[in-house]
């Protein structure tokens, strides 16, 4: 079954996590991914890339700059024969693709919605196209899809509006190799080792340097905390255009020397078992599968409240409000735990084990019932 997935430019979002963590628990033999995207030249740099060589097609035009020009590329590249094309977004910016592969009769046009918002630090492009997604959120109909898919209930309602009933929409949460992340003494001294924080109460943040992410609001609340104990630690794991901005604060408020902005890394997982508390302040998300991976290294999460609640599969999970006393009272209440017990049982019971999930999707492409 070949399968034509439509992604985002930037390969370090999210979407990508979510079908390559699939990928690698799905029969190649039986499932052929290909990605159409404005970042394919990225995309062939990376390692799942380089792993199962999927074919890859540049997206060259846009529906504002040229219609007819792509029209003409889509259809061309819908006609190489696919059974579906599972088309992944954060908002809507017009539905030209999905009238295209209707049209044309391609079996299964899947729409995924994987957020709750726009990540736009510019407050007047954030509000255009929060207008703009309003507006074709209320236009959309199943007219331009077979299928409707969402990481979460939240993100659900923010793509699709109330014309379309919810038992359309496939919630199909993010989920994670419950194995790979479970917790490990040796892993957590190593890397403590390594960063010099052996004695340190460290606080984590997995995730883009964004507006949606909303680090800024944790270096103020872990200011607020850090000094009323300095053995406290911020770790940050992430890129993302306002890096620079996080480095810079941290050395307004004085804290530089206790705040760590590490880039991506290769082993996420050996990271989450050097921290003692995760944090993540998002002002919106579809549903984070960082506070997943984290829960199931055994982490205490702190969570924004504007976070969809889904999230909260484990008792370590407590949503606060985004005030940054709130948030540093938390984080000083929080200690090291090196002695943190396993949660897999809990968090595959609830349907975020990705062997479970990535089986989800293959019943789910084949046609066949999934549960709800």
């Amino acid at each position: 079954m070949r399968i034509l997935h439509m992604t985002p430019a930037d390969v370090s979002n999210g979407v990508y996590h979510y079908i390559f963590s699939h990928m690698r628990h799905m029969d190649t033999e039986e499932f052929a991914f290909a990605f159409l995207t404005k970042g394919a030249q990225a995309l062939e740099q990376t390692g799942e890339w380089k792993k199962y060589g999927f074919p890859t097609y540049t997206l060259h035009h846009t529906q504002r700059d040229d219609r007819e020009g792509m029209v003409r590329e889509i259809r061309g590249i819908l006609a190489e024969g696919f059974d579906a094309i599972h088309l992944h977004t954060s908002s809507w910016r017009g539905f030209l693709i999905e009238e295209i592969a209707m049209e044309m009769g391609i079996k299964r046009v899947i729409v995924h919605s994987h957020s709750t918002g726009i990540d736009a630090s510019d407050r007047e492009l954030r509000n255009r196209l929060e207008k703009e997604n309003e507006a074709y959120r209320r236009a959309f109909s199943m007219e331009y899809a077979t299928d409707l898919c969402a990481c979460s209930a939240r993100a659900a309602d923010w793509l699709f509006g109330p014309q379309i009933p919810r038992e359309r929409i496939l919630i199909l949460p993010n989920a994670v190799d419950v194995d790979k992340y479970g917790f490990d003494p040796e892993k957590r001294e190593r890397i403590r080792m390594a960063l010099g924080i052996q004695r340190k109460t460290v606080v984590g943040n997995i995730g883009r340097y964004s507006y949606s992410k909303n680090q800024e609001f944790l270096i103020r609340a872990f200011a607020r905390a850090h000094a009323k104990n300095r053995n406290l630690f911020l770790l940050f794991l992430g890129e993302g255009e306002l890096l620079k901005n996080m480095e810079a604060l941290a050395g307004n408020l004085g804290i530089a020397n206790s705040v760590r902005c590490l880039g991506w890394q290769k082993n996420p997982e050996d990271y989450l078992q050097a921290m003692d508390v995760f944090c993540l302040p998002s002002r919106f998300e579809g549903l984070p599968i960082s506070a997943v991976e984290a829960q199931a290294a055994g982490l205490r999460c702190l969570v924004s409240d504007r976070v969809s609640r889904e999230v909260g599969i484990t008792e370590l999970t407590d949503f606060l409000p985004l005030e940054e006393q709130v948030w540093a009272q938390a984080i000083l209440e929080c200690g090291a735990d090196p002695h943190r017990r396993r949660w897999d049982a809990q968090i595959a019971d609830a349907g975020y084990d990705i062997r479970l999930a990535a089986g989800r999707l293959a019943q789910f492409y084949r046609g066949q019932n999934v549960c709800r």
